[in-house]
């Protein structure tokens, strides 16, 4: 894994959600007093829609993201923490992968300084087929979450505290996260098992 990957990390993620609604218009000309022997009465509220079991899945893998490349920063940040707490966010081959890496990167006396930030995070497909005792490939449901990565505040030091990160490194990291969930249903179970980037001047590359 290469410094790059090392530097791939994001603190926090702000994921608005819209909601849009209606309000009733009025005549100008109309009166403000109801007219004597005329009832009123107000249409009744829609009922919030409740959302599938696919648009669930796609909602908290993408709330996932955050916390996965948070973790990721943490890790490269404080050479301290265990390198167990990945198994928080990511199961193998991706956990193996991180824990390998940071393991190499603190071995060599490197430091990250800086955190990257999440620009945009975005789920393009759902499979919820789940068959875990399938051999020799378990099943399990997954979602792919494309993310955009600023890394620009991201560095990474030698024991010297000299950069070996390239000055002209591109800015941001374009993301797809295979996002999966061994315990399905259970909300809290989903995780990152593999996360290729690549690098980019846009995250509209």
């Amino acid at each position: 894994m290469t410094v790059m990957r090392a530097a791939a990390g994001a603190a926090a993620v702000l994921l608005a959600l819209t909601a849009s609604g209606c309000s009733p218009s009025s005549d100008p000309g109309s009166s403000s007093s109801p007219t004597s022997g005329t009832s009123t009465s107000e249409a009744p509220s829609p009922s919030p829609t409740t959302p599938s079991r696919a648009e669930e899945a796609q909602a908290l893998a993408v709330a996932l993201v955050p916390d996965y490349l948070g973790t990721i920063d943490d890790l490269y940040l404080d050479p301290s923490l265990p390198l167990d707490g990945i198994h928080q966010v990511a199961v193998a081959p991706e956990a193996t992968a991180q824990a390998t890496a940071i393991g190499k990167f603190r071995s060599q006396g490197y430091r990250q300084t800086g955190r990257s930030q999440l620009v945009a995070a975005s789920a393009v497909s759902v499979d919820l087929s789940n068959s875990p005792a399938a051999s020799p490939s378990p099943a399990f449901p997954t979602v792919v979450v494309t993310a955009c990565v600023d890394v620009s505040q991201v560095g990474a030091v030698d024991a010297t505290g000299q950069s070996i990160v390239p000055p002209d490194r591109p800015r941001y990291l374009i993301q797809q996260l295979t996002v999966v969930n061994p315990d399905y249903p259970d909300t809290s179970s989903w995780r990152v098992s593999e996360a290729p980037n690549r690098q980019a001047e846009s995250c509209d590359e």
